[in-house]
Parts: structure tokens; sequence; C-alpha cells
């Protein structure tokens, strides 16, 4: 019976010690990530797994990430249901929310440079040289706009960044449009769109009701800036029953909520939405050539165009996080150290369609699109995308969307965590989404 009873204890203490240290049964470590979905290549998967093994001798297995389809379910899953993730991918809002409810890990930003360092290629030795801290890492924009969250950079790692604004067909329209009037007035009744989103439909409402204001500082940039993030961080009682009443008002004129299959169906006209609220990253993956849900591939569609309107829109920034319930925190600082590689961040940033603001990968695809909008001549022939389509006004577009210019980002505020008012403020929302 002893030598059962000491059996049964030693098969219990191996498990727990795999079970506490993020390992399986055959002592290959495991690393798990909560993330939207679409918007990562795994086959950089294997990769990484190779390289951490290069760089700690350990095995590792990237567990199939599990996606979410709204930021909001991140905070279900980790302050509700305790969910082991090792990496979760929020935007900034809610890594300032995360942060305040002491659900994050801090980042190992020595491991992190030194694990960069050590990865640059043998025909780039030299790449890397002047990282000598983790901020050099990403570009000065976005270390400036992560702060705003996460303002010693402790937590979080920045992944994608990108705005929202309107995307509207010009063949359709006739005209171009650059005011939120386009969907919270009947010009476009039933052929306009917001999202079903509760952030980006509550915060364009909030933008258009506090127009007058925001139109009166057109010329003064630096307080039309100041006065349209106030909007961001102080949604006050006000500035929700405004928000409020909008978005009743607009469900009078638009033709739909709009979901993630709103891009497709305006890419290929098989909807009659004209304008709607999109993202820079959906917009711009449906411009060139793109392939949808189910795999097939399609001509991009150059009759849309997409613009932050007059009255203001939103800059985005989406990070990695390493979460309180984390199994495997080594792993996980590993992989962010792997993201920040400039040929995984340019991966990474031709599959989700949107720009990483890791440094060396921004400045490579800035000058790449730079050429292939104006000087094709310089590139080699897989690089280059036929723009001889469209016209001058088009390509600053295009190239606006993608890299924002100051002028542009001086009409963006920044999305804050609601705090306290975060159920009020949903409740709301709910009453205008189901009615």
């Amino acid at each position: 019976m002893k030598k059962i009873v000491s059996l049964f204890l030693s098969l219990l203490l191996i498990f727990s010690m795999g079970a506490l240290t993020g390992c399986t049964g055959d002592d290959i470590e495991e690393l798990k990530m909560y993330v939207p979905g679409e918007y990562m290549d795994e086959e950089i998967f294997e990769e990484f797994e190779s390289w951490y093994t290069e760089q700690t001798g350990k095995e590792i297995r990237v567990v199939t990430p599990t996606t979410f389809d709204t930021v909001e379910d991140i905070m279900t899953a980790v302050e509700h249901d305790h969910a082991d993730f090792d990496l979760l991918c929020p935007s900034d809002y809610a890594v300032e929310r995360l942060i305040s409810k002491d659900l994050l890990v801090k980042i190992d930003k020595d491991l992190i440079v030194k694990a960069v360092k050590s990865s640059a290629p043998e025909d780039e030795p030299d790449l890397y040289d002047d990282v000598e801290k983790f901020e050099d890492l990403i570009n000065d924009n976005y270390v400036e706009l992560a702060r705003i969250s996460d303002p010693n950079l402790e937590y979080s790692v920045p992944y994608m960044y990108g705005t929202f604004g309107l995307m509207y067909n010009y063949e359709m329209t006739g005209k171009h449009i650059d005011s939120w009037s386009a969907i919270f007035t009947d010009e476009y009744k039933s052929k306009s769109a917001n999202k079903s989103s509760l952030r980006e439909a509550m915060t364009s409402a909030a933008i258009w009701y506090n127009r007058d204001a925001l139109n009166a500082l057109t010329g003064d940039s630096d307080a039309f800036h100041e006065k349209l993030q106030s909007i961001f961080d102080d949604f006050d009682d006000e500035t929700l029953k405004g928000a409020t009443s909008v978005l009743k008002e607009m469900t009078e004129y638009s033709a739909l909520w709009g979901g993630e299959d709103l891009k497709f169906n305006m890419a290929t006209e098989t909807s009659n939405v004209e304008v709607a609220l999109m993202w820079s990253c959906d917009a711009g993956y449906i411009m060139n050539e793109y392939e949808d849900d189910d795999g097939y591939e399609h001509e991009g569609n150059r009759d849309l165009w997409y613009v932050i309107p007059k009255e203001g829109g939103n800059i985005y920034l989406d990070n990695f996080v390493i979460s309180k319930y984390a199994k495997n925190p080594t792993a996980a600082n590993y992989f962010l150290a792997f993201l920040c590689r400039k040929d995984i961040a340019l991966l990474n940033s031709d599959y989700a369609g949107a720009v990483s603001p890791v440094k060396l990968a921004y400045d490579e695809l800035y000058e790449l699109k730079e050429n292939q909008l104006w000087h094709p001549e310089n590139l080699d022939e897989e690089d280059i995308i036929d723009f001889s389509d469209v016209d001058e006004d088009w390509k600053e577009m295009y190239f606006d969307m993608l890299f924002p210019s100051e002028e542009t980002l001086m009409r963006c505020g920044t999305m804050r965590d609601y705090g306290d008012r975060d159920g009020e403020i949903t409740k709301e929302w709910v009453y205008v989404y189901v009615r």
C-alpha cells in the first residue's frame, strides 16, 4: 500500500510541476494566446518554436490562438474567467483597463532587447546596433501613443496601429465625403452604416455631437486636437446623452450596423451601402487584391476612398501584453521579442493589412509603399503593385491612410478606459443597438 501511495504522490508531483511551468507531458512548453482573428501570420509559429529553442535550449509549442470578436471579450476571459492565456492582444484603452485592474505582469524589456539584438541576420549583422533600450525598437510616434495607456511602457508591446474614419464608394456617391454627416444625417439614407461595435459607434456619435465646438477650432490644430481628445478622455453624462441621442436618430437613416462582412460587401458592391465607418486596415485590405473569408481571391476596388472626417476620428494602437494568469511568462517575453524582429514585423504587417510600429519594419514599409505608388522603377518585380489605374489624389489618400501625416494625426483622438462608467455606457449602447 505504501508503494502505491508513494507512486501516486510522485505522479501527482510530476503532473503539478508540468502544469505550473506551462509544459506538456512530453516536457514541451506551451504558449497560449488570445487575439483578434486574421491578425497574425500563423506560419511564423514554427519559426518561433525553432528560434525559442536556439535562445533557451527548451522546446515549445505554440497553441493555435483562440480568437475574440471584440476587445471587451478579453476582460471577460481574464477578469472573470481567469483564463490561462499567456499573451493577449488588446487595444490601447483595454491595456489601460487591464493595468488598472492589476491583470497584467510587466514585460521584461532587457530580455526583449537582448533577444532581438542576438537575432540579426548574417547578411546584416549590424541591423540592431542602434537598439540600446526597448523604446528604440518602436517608431517614436507610437511610443508616445502607447504611453497614453501605459505611461512607462512597462506592460505592453505595440503591435499594429490604424485609424477609424469613413470609407465610401466614389462612383456611387458621385462626390468626395469629408464629414460624419454622411452617416448621421439623411443624406445617404438607407445607404450608410455605422459599426456594430460599442466603442466605434459611441465615439463617432460623440464626435458628431460636438461638431460645432470642433468646427469652430478649424485652423488651430493644437486647440482642435485638445478638444477632440477631451471627448475621449471624459465621456461624461452630457457626452453620453448626446452620443446616445445621435445614434437613436441615426437608426432612422442608416441601412445597417456594419459587421465584419461589410468591407467585403462594399468591395464587391453587393451591398447598397455607399459610405460606412471603417477601420483603415480593413479599407486598405480591400483596395488591392485580397482574399475573402471563404478563401476566394478578388481584385481590389479602387473606387473606394477613405477619409478622417473634418470633425475628427480615432487612432488606435493594438498591443501585446502578458496576462496575470499566464503559465509561461518567460516564453511570452521571448515571443514579444520575436514580434519586434524586423522580418517578423514585416510578415505580420503584410498578413494583417496594417502597418507595424516596429521602427525598422515601419521605415521599410514606408519606403516600399512610396516606391510602389510613385517610383516602381526602383523595385524588384515581385514588389511591384500596379497603381496605374488611379490618379494622384487617390495615391495621396491611400498613402495617408497607411502612414498618417502629422496633420491627420492631429485630427485623431485616442480612446480611453471608461472606468466606473463602463456599465452605464454599455447599457445605453445595448439599448440603442437592439431597439
